[in-house]
């Protein structure tokens, strides 16, 4: 590591220390580097980097140069090296490029992410694990809460490189929630205990090509915001790290550029005779004061939940534990009493591509994570119309969409659960539904039944042409319903427990059962039977 006469190392700036794959082989480049890379497209990934922390980087890179570009007035995120350098030592404010820098041995000066310690408080820092040989695993800094140590292992990442430190640094302090007393979440989510979905429309899945378009949108989403209320200052602080923090302020919106890259943890990176570790001290406050603004921010990735526009007052959304399930993709894509923002939606000369809905966000709970979820929705130029046009356009299709829902859920709980408890309680006359037993099995052939339908839900709604005729296109889908139920109710009577003495009579009177429950629930299927049954 290289150091400097403030005592500084792993400058941003100045050192190559973030390994990119580029179209041209591996290199190492510095941050102002990295955009100029991203401005000609020639990032292929990120070494070092993990899943969960890809989207934080994409938001941290956009909102830095666009609030770079905003300062000189400029719409062009395709610019030199050079001119990164200088914007981004514009934004320090004079304290000089320490700022840039991962480990800085002045715990009163700022380093990278990592707020200013007064000195009366550098006492409480304490190696953020136990020790500090782990408090060395950069993943024991992380935001994910590995405490069951089962899918992902903790304090693996032991002498790690520079950049997995700007990766993690960048993860904590822009994603994290409340994890227990005096240790508050970020400004951008709707409460402590909830999530920061990052949503975004694009017409290209390379990290340049994204970066870009994500950066000319967010200069026009920089206008809205401010002219709404949140009081953001033009010329307000970006690096919120630049402040000294003695852990009971917060800062206002009123000293805050609209695109300010937020910190939420007092926390510094230590060395030990060259070995780097982190140390972290609590707060007795959010870094922002926004708590009661429930993550109603002006967050270009965060869509506002409008709830049914009367009992609920608008807030972020929130994804639940069951992820991003097709029902919640669906609100999103057609905004479905959500508010979206310029990265939500596309730019009109963009009608020919294809475009993607990317969403990915970590679900957490109260001390524990219940699981990262990406999804990546193809929308092909045919169905485009039908989603960003105009209402009398778009309602159709929304209809559609909910009413396909709708029959999935019928397939699911009218007519397979109760093939399904009957055959696995021995096709008796009366039905247990509240069985602990058939309960734990059928949640099983539940998530079964979901992921097969979950797959195909989007190719077929894109499927449709005309959705003003929505029989046709509705009974192709509970076909499709069907199939995927009859597969589940096969996989049932193959591995689920039997009564054997009954077991051709529960699967008799299951099958019977599933057959009539189908044509009660769907009596446009019997047009379908009749159709085939004729010569």
């Amino acid at each position: 590591m290289k150091g400097n006469r403030t005592g500084a190392r792993w400058n941003l700036l100045r050192e190559p220390l973030l390994r990119v794959w580029t179209t041209n082989g591996a290199k190492r480049m510095n941050l102002p580097e990295l955009l100029e890379a991203l401005g000609r497209d020639e990032v292929e990934h990120y070494q070092g980097i993990q899943q969960h922390q890809e989207d934080a980087l994409h938001v941290f890179l956009s909102y830095l140069a666009g609030a770079i570009l905003a300062r000189n007035d400029l719409k062009n995120p395709v610019q030199a090296g050079s001119f990164w350098f200088e914007g981004m030592m514009d934004l320090t404010r004079g304290i000089g490029d320490d700022v840039w820098s991962l480990v800085v041995h002045d715990l009163t000066r700022p380093a990278f992410m990592q707020p200013p310690i007064p000195l009366e408080d550098q006492k409480r820092l304490k190696p953020v694990a136990n020790g500090v040989m782990s408090a060395q695993a950069v993943d024991a800094v992380d935001l994910l809460v590995t405490s069951k140590n089962h899918d992902v292992k903790s304090t693996r990442a032991v002498w790690a490189k520079p950049d997995m430190w700007f990766y993690t640094l960048i993860s904590l302090q822009t994603m994290s929630g409340f994890s227990g007393r005096g240790k508050y979440g970020i400004s951008r989510m709707n409460s402590g205990y909830g999530n920061r979905p990052i949503v975004e429309i694009l017409r290209s899945l390379r990290p340049g090509h994204r970066w870009r378009d994500a950066v000319v949108r967010l200069l026009d989403h920089r206008r809205t915001v401010l002219s709404a209320a949140y009081g953001f200052d033009p010329e307000g602080l970006v690096l919120l790290w630049l402040e000294p923090w003695d852990g009971d302020s917060s800062l206002s919106f009123t000293l805050l550029d609209p695109f300010y890259i937020e910190i939420c943890r007092r926390v510094r990176l230590k060395d030990d005779a060259g070995h780097v570790y982190a140390a972290d001290m609590p707060t007795k406050s959010n870094r922002v004061a926004a708590r009661d603004l429930k993550g109603v921010v002006g967050d270009a990735w965060l869509p506002i939940d409008l709830g049914d526009g009367k009992s609920k007052e608008p807030q972020a959304l929130t994804i639940s534990p069951e992820g991003l399930t097709p029902r919640i993709l669906r609100r999103i894509i057609f905004g479905d009493q959500l508010q979206h923002t310029a990265l939500q939606e596309p730019l009109p000369e963009w009608q020919d591509s294809t475009l993607w809905l990317s969403v990915s966000v970590l679900v957490r709970g109260q001390g524990k994570t219940d699981g990262f979820h990406e999804q990546r929705i193809a929308i092909p130029p045919k169905a485009q119309s039908h989603i960003f046009g105009p209402p009398e356009r778009r309602e159709p299709f929304a209809q559609l969409s909910r009413i396909g829902l709708e029959y999935a859920g019928a397939m699911e709980n009218r007519v397979l659960k109760p093939a399904v408890f009957l055959l696995l309680q021995g096709g008796g006359e009366k039905v247990d539904y509240d069985s602990k037993a058939t309960k734990e099995w059928w949640r099983g052939l539940s998530q079964r039944f979901s992921a097969y339908w979950s797959d195909g839900y989007f190719p077929w709604l894109w499927s449709v042409s005309d959705p003003s005729k929505q029989d046709m296109a509705l009974r192709d889908w509970v076909l499709v319903l069907k199939s995927h139920a009859l597969e589940v109710m096969r996989y049932a009577e193959e591995t689920m427990p039997r009564h054997a003495g009954r077991w051709l009579c529960a699967r008799s009177r299951a099958e019977l059962a599933f057959s009539g429950f189908l044509y009660n629930q769907f009596p446009l299927l019997k047009e379908v039977k009749h159709a085939e049954s004729t010569p």
